[in-house]
């Protein structure tokens, strides 16, 4: 693709919206194919952009999109639906419906923007319910891709094996991962062990297409046993935010031990390198946001406390996921196995 056109909800996250701002304007800077559609109060945007950083050469690839009103953290997800169809969130993903944006980009509020997602954008013909697939770091060079960690809870067994399916071909398309091996989350690797959904799910998927290998425990995130782990959003969410407390006790608890003495501090300078780059690993800023997958456009989704360097990599997210045309994938993919 000659172009990436991208809406960014620059009002959404905890530091809009000069971290977003700044995120677009080093995504412009680093991506020249990028285009991105910038939504938020118009005038307050273009006064924003009139510092140097902000030269000729990149605002010509830099349009405006108004939209008066930012979705509060504590709003309903709905909200965007009546009292606020003039908010960020919805104008961004509306930009993606209409054609004029292949994707949109959200650090805002998560349940507005899969709201937006769904609703809005719409979804893939044979997908009840999109998933959030996350990327989860392991021992392997490539990701555990867990999915579904967020965009609903209560799934059945054939979400499961819909999320199966579009986590398999995420894998395969981004990753480079061929054929990925799929598990389904449960509390032991037999095949009795289970609730009544994930066995059913693991009986569809085993007479699936689905490279399907059987249960997965918690470990098996982290050690790279399955390419995809599916599961239901509520599991899915709190291993995700526990995953996240974990990395920063980790990185917190490293940095302690090796600044405690004037010893450690010396043997600091010998591993930092390594360090640093163990560091990266467990860095959600790194991926910058997930792909809500099983809808008709992209939509990548961003943690509230994204700084500049987060928005850069969501809007990088964004452009893979265009490239690599993964809707139109799902949709094949979906199609070849049935309607789920």
């Amino acid at each position: 693709m000659s172009e990436y056109r991208i809406a960014l909800d620059v009002m959404g996250g905890d530091f809009a919206p000069e971290a977003t701002l700044q995120g677009a304007l080093d995504a412009l800077s680093a991506w020249p194919e990028l285009h991105l559609t910038l939504v938020g109060p118009e005038a307050l945007l273009r006064e924003k952009c009139k510092s140097k950083a902000w030269t000729s050469d990149l605002k010509q690839r830099v349009s405006f999109a108004h939209a008066s009103m930012i979705v509060d953290f504590n709003d309903h997800p709905m909200v965007i639906l009546k009292e606020k169809k003039d908010s960020s969130i919805r104008v961004a993903a509306q930009l993606v419906r209409e054609g004029a944006c292949d994707g949109m980009v959200s650090l805002g509020h998560t349940g507005a923007a899969m709201v937006a997602s769904t609703l809005v954008i719409g979804k893939l013909e044979g997908v009840d319910r999109p998933g959030l697939a996350s990327p989860m770091p392991n021992t392997k060079s490539t990701p555990t891709i867990l999915i579904e960690v967020g965009a609903s809870i209560d799934s059945r067994p054939e979400h499961l094996v819909c999320f199966g399916i579009m986590g398999s071909i995420y894998a395969e398309q981004i990753f480079g991962i061929n054929r990925p091996t799929v598990g389904v989350m449960s509390i032991g690797e037999e095949e009795m062990k289970g609730t009544e959904v994930t066995l059913k799910a693991a009986e569809l998927m085993r007479s699936s297409k689905l490279n399907f290998k059987g249960n997965a425990e918690g470990r098996d995130v982290w050690n790279g046993k399955f390419d995809v782990i599916v599961c239901d959003g509520y599991i899915g969410n709190v291993l995700l935010k526990s995953a996240e407390g974990t990395a920063k006790l980790l990185k917190n608890g490293i940095k302690e031990a090796l600044t405690s003495n004037l010893l450690a501090r010396l043997g600091s300078l010998l591993i930092m390198k390594p360090l640093r780059s163990f560091f990266k690993k467990l860095d959600y800023k790194e991926f910058g946001g997930l792909p809500l997958l099983g809808i008709q456009g992209v939509s990548i989704i961003g943690h509230g406390s994204s700084d500049a360097r987060a928005v850069k990599n969501a809007i990088r997210a964004a452009m893979e996921n265009i490239k690599y045309e993964l809707p139109r994938r799902i949709a094949e993919g979906i199609a070849k196995m049935g309607s789920l």
